[in-house]
């Protein structure tokens, strides 16, 4: 059983070689692609914008979208067609959005640190809903979908009739 124990020492020490050799090559490159940035920055330094067209634009979504009157049309998209097509009144949501925070900091006796641990939603259930977004239609159709969708101000003219409509008859007496 002693002869193993020199044997084990060598190895670990191999291997504690091994992963400095592997810390110092990767310092290296990380040194040598910083060298290479600073040259860039020296080189082709990137321009000072008076103005954000991106900023701009994540303004106008927010304002023009974040209106309950506002009305869009969405298409539904799947298997490479337009399964179905909606006027939405307001915006679309993801089913993930939360009204109140996800997480929070507790700090348990007897510790001094706080730690994260989730946050029940406002029904005390916890976890994700999935990834599907909501919205509601100008009639105030509740609609939940989880694949692919446009969005636009505008209708848009479709070739070929969407795959899912809607009946628009009054569910609750039967449709009479």
């Amino acid at each position: 059983m002693k002869p193993l124990i020199p044997a084990l020492i060598v190895c670990i020490l191999l291997c504690g070689c091994d992963k400095r050799r592997e810390a110092k090559t990767q310092i290296q490159e990380q040194n040598r692609t910083e060298d290479q940035q600073r040259v860039h920055l020296k080189t082709s330094p990137p321009p000072k914008l008076t103005r954000s067209q991106e900023r701009l634009n994540l303004i106008e979504r927010l304002t023009r979208f974040n209106t309950d009157s506002k009305v869009s049309y969405i298409y539904l998209v799947n298997y490479g067609k337009v399964m179905a097509f909606y006027t939405v009144k307001g915006k679309v949501s993801s089913v993930n959005s939360l009204l109140t925070t996800p997480d929070q900091l507790i700090k348990p006796k007897n510790i001094s640190e706080r730690h994260v641990m989730a946050s029940p939603d406002l029904d005390g259930s916890y976890g994700s809903n999935g990834d599907a977004v909501f919205f509601f239609t100008t009639d105030g159709t509740y609609v939940e979908w989880s694949g692919d969708y446009m969005l636009c101000d505008k209708p848009l003219k479709l070739t070929t009739p969407p795959e899912l409509t809607i009946d628009v008859t009054d569910q609750t007496t039967g449709g009479q």
